[in-house]
């Protein structure tokens, strides 16, 4: 049962992480150029991965294998760029329904690249999710809070599509390397491109900005957050492998939707500067009906 300790151990990190991203996106960096923080993010990823391959001693795979895993992170670094700018007019259980979309991007790729066959079972796991975020955005009664939300919900699909992309060639490119070394060298790509990222001029002005305004808030909560990811995102791995993946991947997602909608109400409720979900009736009853449509679909797709 080690596994399933582990991958809801994840989703849980996972989730709160989202809550910190928000935080960092609407309270410190109000909503302009969040991307900024990739001058902190680089560094810290690649000092994990550092540290993580010292300590654990990982075996190298070659340098096809490497160079892979690499573009696997960099397209994770790229991909979170879009993520910031959707997080300006999203809260954070909204964007925990649109990664359910992943799944079904990543069943779409397998089909038209690779030539797999969907069964009926798996378009039936795909209609029911792709409920769930349209029942979100009719929530919305303005029009204008529909718009705004369609236009997060596009954000967002397209960091879910590069996570995806992302994810298929992190799995496609590391057929017998060791669970650590995958790891260690997709978040060394992903440093890597935050690294070069955050020279963008537009970035570095706006980090030195908020260094000068909120500098223990901001490079804190960064830190924190870069290794709560790291250590989710290790602990997930190490799930996978100690259970039946398709299990351990559909428990994790689920429990990161209900989780993320659970703290949700729980942060907003006793730290509404935190939790940041819009507690009205009509929008909670949307996310129980979204979150419901969502693991149902999962388990059916797995």
């Amino acid at each position: 049962m080690l596994w399933l300790i582990l991958c809801i151990l994840a989703a849980l990190t996972w989730s709160f992480s989202a809550f910190i991203d928000n935080y960092q996106t609407d309270v410190i960096f109000k909503g302009k150029t969040p991307q900024a923080m990739k001058v902190v993010n680089g560094p810290v990823y690649i000092v994990i991965s550092i540290i993580v391959a010292i300590i654990l001693k990982i075996q190298f795979p070659d340098i096809t294998q490497i160079g892979l895993l690499m573009l696997s992170g960099a397209l994770s670094s790229i991909g979170a760029l879009v993520y910031y700018q959707a997080l300006e007019n999203e809260e954070a259980t909204d964007a925990a329904i649109f990664y359910q979309l992943q799944p079904v991007l990543l069943l779409i790729i397998d089909f038209f690249i690779f030539h797999e066959n969907i069964t009926f079972q798996q378009v039936l796991g795909f209609i029911i999710i792709l409920l769930a975020p349209i029942i979100v955005i009719l929530s919305r009664k303005r029009l204008k809070s529909r718009h705004i939300a369609m236009r997060a919900g596009a954000l967002l699909v397209v960091y879910v599509l590069f996570a995806t992309i992302s994810a298929e060639i992190s799995t496609r490119s590391s057929v017998g390397v060791d669970y650590k070394a995958i790891f260690v060298f997709y978040l060394f790509g992903r440093g890597l491109t935050d690294c070069l990222l955050g020279l963008i001029p537009k970035y570095r002005k706006r980090h030195k900005y908020i260094i000068k305004r909120q500098p223990k808030a901001y490079v804190g909560t960064v830190i924190i957050n870069q290794y709560l990811c790291a250590f989710a995102d290790f602990t997930y791995r190490y799930g996978l492998i100690l259970g039946l993946t398709a299990v351990a991947s559909a428990i994790t997602n689920a429990a990161e939707l209900v989780i993320t909608f659970t703290l949700g109400i729980i942060l907003s409720l006793i730290w509404p500067n935190f939790g940041r979900e819009k507690l009205q009736k009509r929008l909670i009853i949307a996310h129980v009906i979204a979150v419901i449509l969502c693991v149902v679909g999962i388990f059916i797709i797995q």
